[in-house]
């Protein structure tokens, strides 16, 4: 207490009243410092107390047809779960074709590296998952999904409708994800989402999980890897993409914003990486009120930006809700790298930040269908329109920052204000 006292008796001068501000402030600061991230405080390993099933073997999973397994595999989940300690399912290598998978508590997943998971063909254009770690109104804990001996794949090429994902999260306490490659081919999701779920009356979200090893190549720029719309005590490690937006926490799900429910809290991710996209990470509050991120080792190559932080804002169509710009609570970002590149996925809001002799490299990217995405050159490794005071501001410590590739005066850190206006000529 006393080092406490003599830091602030050394920075000011002040009234009792001030002092107090100035003690959360110091707080608020060291606290987004000195996150966890031991695996251990986010997720508890319990895939080695029940007993092992081969899904093959024991359930008639096929792995070398193309018939739908998700009835096999559901039953599978569904008799584990109903067992005392639950157990873990094997997947020997193969290809197996799946859908709508709904987890249940005590139950994991375990998938051989040679395994490639395929979504089920649907004839319509309905939204649709592969695994659903969301209790229907109720918590489902302890499960995971895993590839073993490396990362299995999840092909979602040449799929007639592409309105799907890969895990969904919501009523989930107690999860892993890891060790997986999702082949995209610009699909409408991002792989992993994490939303708010119907509970008890109310709504809950995911809490106490892991994502780590995990890749995708080919997302759509207005999605990516990893999306969180809600969820509390995340760690996000080890994880890369190519195309979109790696690790995107966006609150900006209409319904979440209208009734003010979800929201991201104690967010924490350590190596995140992205080529030839977006970004590598978003940090984008819409108008919801999230808590903290933490944020250590950021790298992208040829992404429009390694780190894209957005102040707060309401939607048009949610004016007249009042309601107000959202934030985040104090948080940190240290450790990003950028390299240089002439083909990241870009928006057009954003080519006001681009240097003006280099807009003539901006070509539209034939890849993007659902929208108009530009391929033109890296922007910068960071861009920071949150930062200053005001509605939707708020506090994120970027530090350590560099760049490789770029023209010698660009600045590794842009702001709101730092734009360039260029001449048609």
């Amino acid at each position: 207490m006393n080092f406490i006292f003599n830091y602030f008796k050394a920075k000011y001068i002040c009234s009792a009243r001030l002092c107090a501000v100035c003690f959360l402030n110091y707080i608020l600061l060291v606290g987004i410092t000195a996150q966890n991230t031991k695996e251990s405080d986010f997720y508890t390993e319990t895939n080695h107390l029940g007993v092992v099933k081969n899904f093959v073997n024991d359930y008639g999973g096929n792995g070398n047809d193309a018939l739908d397994d998700s009835e096999k595999l559901q039953e599978a989940i569904d008799e584990l779960s109903s067992l005392k300690n639950g157990g873990k399912i094997i997947f020997p290598s193969g290809t197996y074709y799946l859908a709508e998978i709904q987890l249940r508590s005590n139950v994991h997943l375990v998938i051989d590296r040679e395994t490639t998971i395929i979504p089920v063909q649907r004839q319509n254009q309905k939204n649709y998952k592969i695994f659903q770690l969301d209790g229907q109104n109720e918590i489902i804990k302890n499960v995971s999904i895993r590839g073993v001996g490396g990362a299995f794949k999840v092909d979602l090429r040449n799929l007639k409708n592409k309105n799907v994902g890969v895990f969904s999260c919501g009523n989930v306490e107690n999860f892993l994800i890891a060790n997986f490659h999702v082949l995209d081919d610009y699909t409408k999701f991002s792989a992993v989402t994490f939303g708010v779920s119907a509970f008890k009356g109310g709504y809950n979200y995911a809490s106490r999980g892991v994502i780590k090893n995990a890749s995708i190549k080919n997302a759509n720029y207005g999605y990516g890897l990893i999306q969180t719309q809600a969820a509390r005590d995340i760690l996000f490690e080890n994880i890369s993409g190519s195309g979109g937006v790696t690790l995107r926490f966006e609150t900006g799900y209409d319904k979440m914003n209208k009734l003010q429910v979800g929201g991201v809290f104690n967010m924490v991710a350590r190596n995140v990486s992205c080529e030839n996209g977006n970004a590598a990470l978003m940090i984008s509050p819409h108008s919801m009120h999230n808590g903290s991120v933490n944020v250590d080792g950021v790298y992208a190559k040829n992404c429009g930006f390694a780190v894209r932080i957005e102040k707060g804002y309401v939607k048009k169509g949610l004016k007249s809700l009042n309601l107000v710009p959202g934030i985040y609570e104090p948080s940190e970002v240290k450790n990003v790298t950028a390299i240089y590149g002439n083909s990241a996925q870009l928006k057009s809001k954003h080519f006001k930040y681009m240097r003006c002799h280099l807009r003539n490299l901006i070509t539209v990217d034939a890849n993007h269908t659902l929208e108009k995405i530009y391929s033109g050159p890296s922007i910068a490794a960071v861009l920071n329109g949150a930062e200053g005071e005001g509605k939707g501001k708020f506090l994120v410590k970027v530090s350590n920052v560099s760049s490789s590739g770029f023209t010698e005066d660009q600045k590794d850190i842009l702001y709101e204000e730092d734009t360039y206006l260029c001449s048609e000529n």
